[in-house]
């Protein structure tokens, strides 16, 4: 199953969701595979419109475990601001123990 999930000047990208790719099509080119137009029918279980946004709990997260990349997602996740320039783990987790320290202060 190929879902649109952009267009550029150059073309549209289409997600197949069987080969976990992204696939190009050319601009003023057709695509030669069936494409989904209702792309709601890929999700398996869920009805975003009608449930609730469940908050993700973190404490059986473990930070330690985590490398630079890892723990600037679970930073972004969570709304913490990382400096561009903090490269090392170690200091990417001190910036996220400390915002959530404070936030937990804060509540």
């Amino acid at each position: 199953m190929k879902v649109e999930i952009r267009k550029t000047a150059a073309g549209t990208e289409y997600w197949d969701n069987v080969e976990k790719r992204t696939v190009f099509v050319p601009k003023g080119n057709k695509p030669d595979f069936e494409v989904n137009e209702n792309p709601t029918t890929m999700l398996v279980g869920a009805d975003f419109a009608k449930d609730k946004d469940v908050k993700v709990d973190n404490s059986d997260i473990n930070l330690d475990q985590m490398n630079a990349e890892q723990l600037r997602d679970f930073a972004k996740q969570n709304n913490i601001e990382i400096p561009f320039n903090v490269k090392k783990t170690e200091t990417i987790l001190k910036h996220i123990e400390e915002a959530l320290e404070k936030e937990t202060d804060d509540k």
